[in-house]
């Protein structure tokens, strides 16, 4: 189960070399402009919570404390790669 989360983490990671980001907008352009790093922070917490509650069929952490320590690390992970231009100061 946690390997083909991973294969979908893989495949969005190659994706974001192609396009600025693949996780969701959360914040209109004056929110954008004027903190990008929380705005960052906010598609990945979002975007990543979709992608492993589609993933498990539900939210994580209902069935065990694994599912949303693993999520939760694939969020920092996305904070890492995502947000490193937006707020490098902060990770």
């Amino acid at each position: 189960m946690v390997f083909g989360l991973l294969i979908v983490v893989a495949l969005a990671t190659e994706l974001a070399n192609a396009s600025s980001s693949v996780m969701p907008s959360m914040c209109s352009a004056t929110e954008e402009a004027s903190m990008p790093c929380v705005c960052c922070k906010k598609a990945c917490w979002f975007g990543i919570a979709e992608m492993t509650t589609a993933y498990f069929g539900h939210m994580p952490g209902e069935r065990s404390d694994a599912e949303a320590k693993f999520t939760l690390a694939m969020m920092h992970s996305c904070f890492k790669l995502e947000c490193a231009d937006s707020c490098p100061a902060s990770l």
